[in-house]
């Protein structure tokens, strides 16, 4: 049983006693809820503006730049203030048991919090973060044959539909961006399909969404931007577009061996493309517990190579990143894939797309 402490209990009996007052009412406004429920504790929010210990704002984030020719620059992060929108995060799978099941005890957030720090803080210097912990299924359950189908990856998607709805609870009419991660987007796409979709209310208020890698369960027609698995809400195309969704699933270019084989092609989004420069990312950052060694000087937690990198997407849906025209470094994606522990560079999908997302989410909202 998840440790929720009596705050929480409280928000589930509330939100029992809510379930059945509105089987009697029409029901209509989907997108307002009526009563707290569980994750009106605090204890379930890894971010979250207010609460006691918020681990988006707790570490440094600030970061040396090395440019093109090798110059290097160091960028203070700021948090931004009066916030205009709001991010909300769910992040990948961290419960590496091989064995099929939930993560059940979110009292110890250690293993949350290194695609927290990777992904989702750094868009503090746009948005207020909401990042609930949750139930996720394990790593063990995607050996089932229907993993999405299973009670392990709908415990955590209730988790997660039910802290949403405790953010649409306290802020009405907040206009908000959708970030996921591997299990985390998976989850995101239920949500966006249960609840958002076919909800005009709330897609008027979705300023975009990342689902970012793997691609696989969002299907959409080959070349088409929309229809498939969401009836309304297309793929982003152009810089300034709102309400859609920014989707790939990053791979070594060129890499055969390693790569998966798609049962069909995956919708790609080719974040470079969305207002940057097409095809050469605009900043891949990395922090020193990677174990990738930093150029001699460079003294700040994080570093950020600026064009080092290019993104294409690749006739299977793939986006295939290799080293950017013109550019050298021993740190191909090959070897940095080796560094972030995995066979492919899944886990470094929002690293080398960070500078790209940050501008992306930018001007999504400054065009909504």
């Amino acid at each position: 049983m998840v440790n929720i402490g009596k705050k929480a209990l409280r928000g589930v009996l509330l939100s029992t006693v809510f379930f059945l007052l509105s089987a009697c009412s029409d029901g209509n406004d989907s997108s307002s809820v009526a009563t707290p429920g569980p994750y009106a504790d605090e204890a379930l929010w890894l971010c979250k503006p207010g609460i006691e210990t918020d681990r988006c704002l707790e570490l440094d984030q600030t970061i040396t730049y090395v440019y093109e020719d090798g110059n290097t620059a160091v960028f203070e992060h700021e948090t931004v203030v009066d916030a205009p929108f709001d991010c909300f995060y769910v992040y990948p799978t961290v419960d590496m048991r091989s064995e099929p099941g939930n993560m059940l005890d979110l009292s110890d957030d250690t293993l949350m919090l290194r695609p927290l720090y990777n992904q989702a803080a750094r868009f503090t210097q746009l948005c207020d973060m909401y990042a609930p912990k949750y139930r996720q299924m394990t790593i063990g359950t995607y050996t089932l044959e229907n993993p999405f189908d299973s009670e392990y990856f709908q415990l955590g998607y209730s988790d997660v539909e039910e802290a949403f709805n405790q953010y649409l609870l306290e802020n009405p009419g907040r206009n908000f961006v959708l970030m996921g991660h591997s299990q985390g987007s998976h989850v995101l796409l239920q949500l966006l399909q249960n609840r958002i979709d076919n909800d005009e209310a709330l897609r008027a208020r979705m300023i975009s969404a990342l689902t970012i890698g793997p691609t696989g369960r969002l299907k959409v027609p080959v070349g088409e931007l929309s229809g498939g698995t969401l009836d309304n809400i297309a793929l982003c195309s152009y810089e300034s577009e709102t309400g859609c969704i920014v989707a790939y699933d990053s791979i070594a270019a060129g890499d055969e061996a390693q790569r998966p084989v798609p049962l069909q092609p995956r919708p790609c989004v080719n974040p470079t493309e969305l207002g940057g420069e097409p095809g050469i990312a605009a900043m891949t950052i990395y922090n020193s517990d990677e174990g990738i060694p930093f150029p001699e000087g460079v003294e700040t937690y994080w570093i950020g190579y600026l064009g080092l990198y290019s993104g294409a997407c690749e006739s299977d849906g793939f986006l295939g990143i290799g080293v950017a025209p013109g550019q050298t470094t021993v740190y191909t994606p090959e070897l940095i894939q080796t560094f972030f522990g995995g066979s492919s560079l899944h886990l470094a999908d929002y690293n080398f797309g960070m500078g790209d997302l940050l501008r992306i989410v930018d001007t999504h909202a400054a065009n909504f």
